[in-house]
């Protein structure tokens, strides 16, 4: 799978750690610890200044987009990170998601962002000229300054990442202890903020599970689902901070 090209099938899922201890303990002889097996994920989201792509992750039309940039773990200003434009896309009954990202170092990326230096000599500094990337990097920049996208909310997440022995294509993710802010939107200061949970009555439901693939799912795993009556399930974690953060708002009103 190329890394800054990413088109597949994704599916989420609540669920308890209860479910996915039974869940692992059932399917555990299948997969194998991903080469990013256990990170703190932490993205710096971007919107307009009226949250368009924040009200349309929560309306989900058959086409929307999100913007970030995204480490893994505690990134310095010479840390690679990932900017990234991921798109989701209903077509039939199939939800295709496709990610097109940029390898920039942190320090690189706050220079194009705060000074406006141009984002494609940046990113050719040590890419050597990669034309994907260069295609990228006129893509997010265009982006960027269509829609005047600005800084508004850092996510976190403790995630663990497998793969199919089988099928390296199959990727299942668990993402715990959710958090996010939305002041000091600095990557560099880490995965601290306010945790999230779903809502009042889900409580115990506090781990995304995430399916990524290629093909359909193998048959041991959609079995192993239906036996625990686990059922996808829509969930953004941008879109349902925010929807989070409003409800605040107009209670306080």
């Amino acid at each position: 799978m190329d890394d800054k090209k990413i088109e597949r099938i994704e599916e989420k899922y609540l669920i308890t750690k209860d479910e996915k201890a039974t869940l692992m303990r059932a399917i555990k002889d299948k997969l194998k610890r991903d080469k990013y097996y256990k990170e703190d994920v932490i993205s710096l989201y971007f919107d307009t200044p009226n949250y368009d792509l924040a009200i349309k992750s929560i309306d989900r039309p058959d086409f929307r987009e999100k913007v970030r940039v995204r480490a893994y773990n505690l990134p310095k200003k010479s840390t690679p990170v990932f900017f990234e434009v991921k798109t989701k896309q209903v077509i039939g009954k199939r939800k295709i998601g496709n990610k097109r990202r940029l390898v920039i170092k942190l320090g690189d990326f706050y220079k194009y962002y705060n000074k406006g230096e141009d984002l494609v000599k940046l990113t050719q500094k040590y890419t050597k000229g990669d034309w994907q990337q260069m295609q990228t990097a006129k893509e997010l920049d265009y982006i960027m300054k269509i829609y005047k996208l600005e800084p508004k909310m850092v996510v976190s997440a403790n995630r663990t990442a497998f793969t199919a022995r089988d099928d390296a294509e199959f990727r299942l993710t668990f993402d715990e202890s959710l958090r996010f802010r939305e002041k000091d939107l600095k990557l560099e200061k880490g995965s601290k903020g306010e945790k999230y949970f779903p809502a009042v009555g889900q409580k115990e439901h506090s781990i995304i599970m995430e399916v990524k693939t290629m093909r359909a799912m193998p048959p041991w795993f959609t079995a192993e689902l239906s036996k625990l009556k686990i059922y996808p399930t829509r969930f953004s974690k941008y879109g349902k901070i925010y929807q989070l953060i409003e409800e605040r708002k107009k209670a306080n009103v």
